[in-house]
């Protein structure tokens, strides 16, 4: 029999689109779920939304993304924990795909497939149409640390990324896999589900893409903005290689590859879409430069946390 599931939602101050989120898992195929709802925010609204459809609510008053997700790993009541992003939509057959992967025991982790979507004008409101340079799915692949380029494949996101993906709660929780040093609302701001697939590799668990279980996502409209995305995306990529860097010498090696065979292709790292132009060399040094302040700025605050702040939760590899 398949475990019960939690869908986590982490989310800030976006009542609409959490909103249309929650309605969207009302019509999956599975249906052995509970949803709860950590709220990251300052507004009092969304504790709202949340009796209105059924979802369990609890605070995490500490900005940043790690942190609501391992609150939400070790508040959740399922054996399998989902997480979805509060602007996504889930289609209906998407729990079901994740929760599949799971009848094989060596399975910790599967990552789904995020289809993006053209949003209206410059709201987070998806309209039915595909983005500019959407790619056919990848097959369904299984991953183990005995692979050739398994730190490369989980490091740089060729598992999936953090909007459509379910644990096993007990390996989640075990020990921290969400590096609460990294993710949306610190200096680093991305990478942080991509370390979480590289310390259940490390330890021996098996992870599974499966392009079956699917999540719709909006991006910009307007070409300006894309652009903008693009090189704000750039400079997060910088900040997260430096970090993984410095934290994983062992790996120095798979990264240099890694960064060398992508190098030429940096300016269209965000995509295929050739209405937005490639970044610039002036862009990408830039946000190169940029990346390394962001690292530096947020080792400094690793040494020295604001008083009574907890200190960073770290993830490390075998």
């Amino acid at each position: 029999m398949t475990p019960r599931v939690t869908v986590i939602i982490c989310t800030r101050d976006r009542d609409p689109q959490l909103e249309q989120c929650l309605r969207a898992l009302h019509d999956q195929w599975f249906r052995d779920f509970d949803v709860l709802v950590v709220d990251n925010g300052a507004g009092d609204a969304t504790a709202d939304v949340c009796r209105t459809l059924g979802a369990s609510c609890i605070r995490e008053a500490v900005p940043g993304l790690t942190r609501a997700r391992n609150l939400g790993a070790r508040a959740a009541r399922g054996e399998l924990v989902a997480y979805i992003d509060d602007d996504a939509v889930a289609e209906p057959g998407w729990l079901s795909a994740l929760a599949a992967e799971f009848d094989d025991p060596t399975v910790a982790a599967v990552a789904g497939r995020t289809r993006y979507m053209k949003a209206d004008a410059t709201s987070l409101v998806m309209s039915g149409e595909d983005a500019v340079g959407e790619v056919d799915p990848r097959p369904r692949r299984r991953f183990e640390r005995g692979q050739a380029e398994w730190f490369e494949l989980a490091a740089f996101g060729g598992i999936g990324d953090g909007n459509t993906m379910m644990f096993r709660r007990e390996v989640l929780t075990s020990t921290t896999r969400f590096d609460e040093r990294i993710g949306r609302g610190c200096l680093i701001d991305s990478g942080d589900e991509h370390v979480a697939f590289m310390s259940l590799l490390s330890d021996g668990f098996h992870v599974v893409h499966a392009p079956d279980a699917v999540v719709r996502h909006p991006v910009p409209a307007a070409v300006a903005d894309r652009h903008a995305k693009r090189l704000r995306d750039a400079r997060g990529s910088a900040a997260y290689m430096f970090f993984l860097w410095s934290q994983f010498p062992r790996h120095r090696i798979d990264i240099a590859r890694f960064v060398l065979s992508r190098l030429w292709r940096r300016g269209r790292a965000a995509g295929h879409d050739r209405r937005v132009a490639p970044l610039s060399l002036r862009e990408q040094l830039s946000a190169a430069v940029d990346g390394y302040r962001r690292y530096v700025e947020a080792a400094r605050h690793w040494a020295t946390p604001p008083t009574g702040s907890p200190l960073a939760r770290v993830v490390t590899l075998r």
